[in-house]
């Protein structure tokens, strides 16, 4: 069984993200190892599922994206209404900008939460002005979310701005000083992979959602998330394919390399998600 964590499907707005054109798993630096995915070219969701199906996936995470290009985000309306029309295979997450101000951040998380959302994600670096994980403007939707009991999901890497931005001290800042609210750092702050396992280790709200950078046999330090998983003993490191950037199939694949035990395997690709969700996929 394997639950994804990191889906962006071919579905209403997602559909005109620069991911798909062309599909980004056809572009540097996926291209010299992944084989192209059918559906992400020809943005068909029967196609996407048929690829869940050949992959073994059986449910997944699907992460709205808000940030000040419009051109670049997808409303939250549109994976809510995913979820509401595929409810056995999506989970979804919204997602918030604020870039928008706190106040009308907040009144969107609220529409969210009362809609179903199951979390929420932000890329705080591609705010404008840009922010660190730990600005305080962002204090009240942590605490929002928190006080909701909903994962937060951080996307930190070295995509989101320059390297300061994506440095876990931010990340084990906010732990710290939400120590309920449970952080999962998409792109698993890469380049920052020791330090960010120190993080992990150390606040035991965080969680780690490392996928194409883990994914990647060819990104430098990929192998760096295998040895996390002794380290954490499986725990809180989560599977996420960043599909279109991966082909679905390719993706399973490749974490064959890293020879994981059967107990870290079963936690990776679905029971630490189980655990984080509070739901059942057995």
């Amino acid at each position: 069984m394997i639950f994804d964590f990191r889906l962006r499907p071919p579905y209403k707005g997602f559909k005109n993200l620069g991911i798909f054109n062309p599909a980004c798993n056809e572009k540097i630096p996926q291209k010299h190892h992944g084989m192209p995915s059918e559906a992400a070219r020809k943005k068909d969701l029967d196609l996407f599922w048929k690829e869940m199906e050949d992959a073994g996936i059986s449910r997944g995470v699907v992460i709205g994206r808000q940030v000040p290009n419009d051109a670049a985000s997808v409303p939250n309306d549109d994976v809510l209404d995913m979820a509401r029309e595929f409810p056995d295979k999506i989970i979804p997450f919204g997602s918030l900008d604020i870039t928008r101000g706190v106040s009308a951040t907040l009144d969107e998380l609220e529409r969210c939460i009362e809609g179903g959302i199951k979390g929420i994600a932000m890329e705080p670096a591609y705010a404008m002005p840009p922010r660190k994980a730990d600005a305080n403007v962002l204090y009240p939707l942590y605490a929002r979310c928190e006080k909701a009991g909903i994962p937060m999901v951080l996307t930190l890497s070295f995509f989101q701005g320059t390297l300061e931005y994506s440095d876990p001290c931010t990340v084990q800042h906010v732990a710290n000083d939400f120590p309920h609210l449970q952080i999962v750092v998409a792109h698993g702050c890469y380049p920052w992979i020791p330090m960010i396992f120190q993080v992990a280790i150390t606040n035991k709200n965080v969680w780690l959602l490392p996928d194409i950078y883990m994914l990647n046999p060819t990104a430098p330090g990929n192998q760096m998330f295998g040895e996390a998983m002794q380290w954490l003993d499986g725990e809180r490191i989560l599977y996420g394919s960043a599909w279109p950037c991966y082909h679905l199939k390719q993706a399973v694949h490749d974490i064959e390399r890293f020879h994981l035990s059967q107990e870290h395997k079963e936690k990776f690709f679905y029971k630490n998600a189980e655990k984080l969700l509070n739901i059942s996929l057995s």
